[in-house]
């Protein structure tokens, strides 16, 4: 089977620092946890755990941090991120809403491929009145091997009835780029609180926003975007 890519048929978003600003209320949950529960944190290792597998992320805290469990502290975490998103809603992204709109509008398949757990995603899709609004949500926990490997989109191409090739994927962080890029279709990053500058040439393009991806559809040849 040819490598090459294939008309673009659908698109898999990551969702925490992509659909959702969540990745600083992580981050101010992790420094204000810190005293308090004892452990070292510091952003190189946030930019390290940021987008990857619960396993990369426990090897990286627990390298730091002998005798502390990174899955008990991140449930910790989690408690303290699902009050305040309870109290204050799912911060979007800007263009989030419509960007999914248009795309479903002209014919594209939607996922989510996030590396976090399916309580937590689905938590956050019913917060945020988007359970309808995908083809299929792949979540961290349907795969051992996590991000940066392409296992995660991979199952939510097949899902979605649709060649990996044939896929962009949009991210915003080092794992979820180069998980996209080894999934072998297209891959857009969109930084958020990791610079992906280093990775230029794992992205087929590198946007301000996700309200940027329409016009980057625009401009392709239309045997590649699909458009009419």
């Amino acid at each position: 089977m040819s490598s090459e890519k294939r008309p673009i048929e659908a698109f898999i978003f990551d969702m925490d620092g992509t659909l959702f600003n969540t990745e600083r209320l992580y981050r101010d949950m992790w420094f204000k946890l810190a005293p308090v529960r004892g452990f070292y944190i510091d952003d190189a290792m946030l930019d390290q755990m940021r987008g990857a597998s619960i396993e990369y992320g426990s090897a990286v805290f627990e390298a730091r941090n002998p005798g502390y469990s990174y899955r008990e502290e991140r449930e910790i975490r989690m408690a303290e991120v699902f009050r305040h998103v309870d109290a204050h809603g799912v911060p979007k992204m800007p263009g989030c809403d419509e960007t999914l709109q248009w795309l479903k509008t002209h014919g594209y398949k939607i996922a989510i491929g996030s590396s976090t757990r399916s309580t937590q995603v689905h938590h956050y899709l019913r917060d945020a009145g988007m359970e309808e609004t995908f083809d299929f949500v792949g979540c961290g926990d349907l795969t051992t091997h996590g991000k940066p490997e392409p296992d995660l989109f991979l199952i939510c191409a097949e899902r979605l009835g649709v060649d990996p090739r044939a896929c962009v994927v949009v991210e915003d962080s080092v794992n979820g780029v180069k998980a996209g890029h080894a999934a072998g279709g297209y891959v857009l990053g969109i930084p958020d609180m990791n610079d992906l500058s280093a990775l230029q040439d794992l992205c087929d393009a590198q946007l301000e926003s996700l309200d940027r991806i329409i016009p980057w559809l625009e401009g392709l040849p239309k045997e590649i975007s699909g458009l009419q």
